[in-house]
């Protein structure tokens, strides 16, 4: 009866523990950062703005804080105790390494990517599934980032292999004016939205330059035609068209097996194609005297080096080239900012995607910097995020100051940030199941073979007999997914769940982004998290025999033991002297 007491009574503190710590905090500390260009980051720091930095975090505020921004979730109690009682000089590097090495970071970065670009777009073209197995293969493969964004821009989704990478355009149905203010946004740091229907009021670009710039991707067709037309047959930019017409005239819709042949028939007809003779027009009521209502537009850059529009290369070709290019200003300095942000929860230049030509960085000489050594380093995501988090800056005590509006902030260290929905879900995992992991996606490459089809050779029974054959692996996926469900939820990484969630789900209550628009995430606490802390379905899971937490509370021989449980399990750090006297009394 005594150790069910102390059980019960345990529960009782973990639930509290829970609530205090998922209010959410994701602090850092450092062993002091060795390479000079860590030491060169610092010294920009400091010299532009002397004033006393946040003295260096703990290690348990560092262990935590690490694994929040690299993978998405909290360390083990286990994981914890080896950082913090380890005496190397160089655990934090090599703890950096690590966790940037890892499969966890390639599954965290997919979705950081994911929600980022694409924002809330139906499955209408392509699968979310085939799009976050492309970017996961993408970062496990370690390719430099502007590669990545070059070959999202570019593709046309006629090959397999690239299929999923031409959702950035299929999604957002070709449609010019959409991607234009989306590609200023994500890649440039701009807001081009107002210059759309005129000259930009607070900025210098004009409707002019957004209608050049948007005649890149004006023109282009997101459903292969069923035949195409005689003075178009030669051109050999087109794709192989799939005759649906014909096809459909054998599947009888009435059919069950008829309509998901017809489904396949839609799937094998999206792809990225320039119309040849479908050009962008100026608007109707275009008012300026620098071109007329319903002229064609050509397509210009708007700054640096233009783009090279030879023959053999389509016209998205030629925006995705110079987009990236290492001769572009705004494309670099826009993703070294966006990293930089994730890392202390401000950026260098604020807001992030309202960049004027007259905006200036909170510390231009290092904005500089940092533009100039993601381009040293090719891109490479990993070796440019292993420079920032090795910075004495990125490993101080946080600020907890609010941040004043106008105000440039000058980075003494981190700012406080609550954990994000995504983080607290991984992080509960944690502390329930021995293997977060245990449930992956299924991977695409399959589905894929399944759907494809030979335009040359394809019959409507062969469309049928792959209808079929895609049902029975739905319902093989569907058959595996339910072993791994809890009262209806799927036990999973937010990276393996479905993006966006419903509005009910326990990630969707804790802020995560409903993707209407780029970073619409939210950390705002309220009355129903509170609620579901105390009575959601994955705290009693938490806390019932079995889970990771339970096991090794039940296991201490006494109250002390466990009262250091459940602070490192929670909280990721030593129990406080008061904090042993409040458990142990609970207890």
């Amino acid at each position: 009866m005594r150790r069910q007491r102390m059980i019960a009574r345990c529960v009782r503190s973990v639930r509290l523990g829970i609530l205090v710590a998922f209010a959410g905090i994701a602090l850092a500390e450092p062993a002091r950062a060795q390479a000079p260009l860590h030491e060169r980051i610092d010294a920009m720091l400091e010299s532009a703005h002397p004033a006393q930095p946040a003295p260096l975090a703990s290690d348990a505020e560092f262990v935590r804080r690490i694994y929040l921004d690299l993978i998405g979730t909290i360390p083990t109690a286990d994981e914890a105790r080896q950082f913090i009682d380890d005496q190397s000089p160089d655990k934090r590097e090599k703890l950096i390494d690590r966790l940037l090495a890892s499969p966890e970071f390639t599954r965290h970065m997919t979705t950081v990517l994911d929600v980022m670009w694409m924002e809330r777009r139906p499955d209408k073209h392509v699968k979310t599934d085939e799009w976050r197995a492309y970017l996961h293969a993408a970062i496990a493969a370690n390719r430099p980032l502007n590669e990545l964004v070059r070959e999202i821009l570019a593709a046309d989704g006629v090959d397999d292999a690239l299929r999923p990478a031409a959702k950035f355009y299929l999604d957002r149905e070709g449609e010019p004016n959409l991607l234009t203010r989306d590609v200023g946004r994500m890649f440039f740091g701009m807001d081009l939205q107002c210059a759309q229907c005129h000259d930009h009021p607070f900025d210098r670009w004009t409707q002019r330059e957004f209608y050049q710039l948007a005649a890149f991707v004006g023109g282009e067709m997101t459903r292969l035609p069923g035949r195409l037309p005689k003075n178009m047959q030669a051109n050999s930019q087109i794709p192989q068209p799939l005759n649906q017409g014909s096809l459909y005239k054998e599947l009888d819709i009435g059919m069950r097996e008829g309509r998901m042949a017809r489904r396949i028939v839609r799937l094998n007809r999206s792809a990225v194609w320039e119309h040849p003779f479908k050009k962008l027009k100026y608007p109707h009521d275009y008012a300026y005297d620098d071109a007329k209502p319903g002229d064609f537009v050509e397509p210009k850059g708007i700054f640096g080096s233009m783009p090279s529009l030879s023959k053999g290369k389509t016209r998205r070709e030629a925006f995705a080239e110079w987009m990236t290019s290492t001769e572009n200003p705004r494309f670099t300095m826009t993703i070294a900012n966006r990293m930089w942000k994730r890392a202390f929860g401000v950026g260098l230049i604020e807001p992030m995607d309202d960049l004027r030509d007259d905006t200036q960085a909170s510390n231009p000489e290092l904005m500089t910097f940092l533009a100039s050594e993601m381009k040293r380093v090719d891109y490479d995501l990993k070796e440019f995020l292993r420079i920032i988090y090795n910075t004495q800056a990125y490993q101080r005590q946080v600020t907890y100051d609010e941040l004043k509006p106008n105000e440039p902030y000058h980075f003494p260290g981190p700012i406080l940030r609550r954990m994000t929905a995504e983080q607290v879900w991984d992080s509960l995992l944690a502390l329930t199941l021995e293997d977060p992991n245990q449930y992956l996606r299924p991977s695409d490459k399959e589905y894929l073979q399944i759907v494809a089809v030979d335009p040359k050779t394809v019959t409507a029974k062969s469309l049928i007999d792959k209808a079929e054959e895609e049902q029975d692996w739905r319902t093989e996926e569907n058959k595996d997914r339910r072993k791994f469900l809890y009262k209806g939820q799927l036990l999973a990484r937010a990276s393996e769940l479905p993006q966006p969630l419903p509005d009910g789900h326990f990630l969707r209550q804790f802020g995560q982004s409903d993707r209407q628009i780029i970073a619409a995430g939210n950390t705002e606490g309220t009355v129903p998290q509170i609620l579901t802390m105390f009575n959601g379905p994955v705290t009693h899971m938490m806390l019932e025999n079995g889970s990771v937490l339970y096991n090794e509370v039940t296991a201490c021989k006494n109250a002390e033991d466990a009262t250091e449980v459940i602070f490192l399990s929670i909280l990721n750090r030593p129990p406080y002297s008061r904090d042993r006297a409040m458990t142990v009394k609970e207890i």
